[in-house]
């Protein structure tokens, strides 16, 4: 939310609302997933041999995340353009 907020570049904040607020970990290159799996469900820690839910702290799903995306598009930089331009 925090990058969505500051984000004064265009491609960032286009790439950030594509895929909504993210729920579970995610990085392509260092843990690619596997054909048709969605995202990670655990993640191993080796100094303590335990694992951890991947979720995110603070993550919301269903309801509430959709009321969070609509508030996070509120800051789409390619909105408050063409808003601008209808103005006009």
């Amino acid at each position: 939310m925090d990058r969505v907020q500051k984000s004064d570049c265009e491609a960032e904040l286009r790439r950030l609302m594509e895929i909504g607020p993210p729920v579970y970990i995610k990085d392509n290159h260092g843990f690619p997933l596997d054909e048709g799996d969605t995202h990670i469900v655990k993640l191993w820690f080796a100094a303590d041999n335990d694992e951890r839910s991947s979720k995110l702290t603070g993550a919301v799903e269903g309801a509430e995340r959709e009321e969070l995306w609509e508030t996070l598009k509120s800051f789409s930089v390619t909105d408050k353009k063409d808003e601008e331009n209808n103005s006009n």
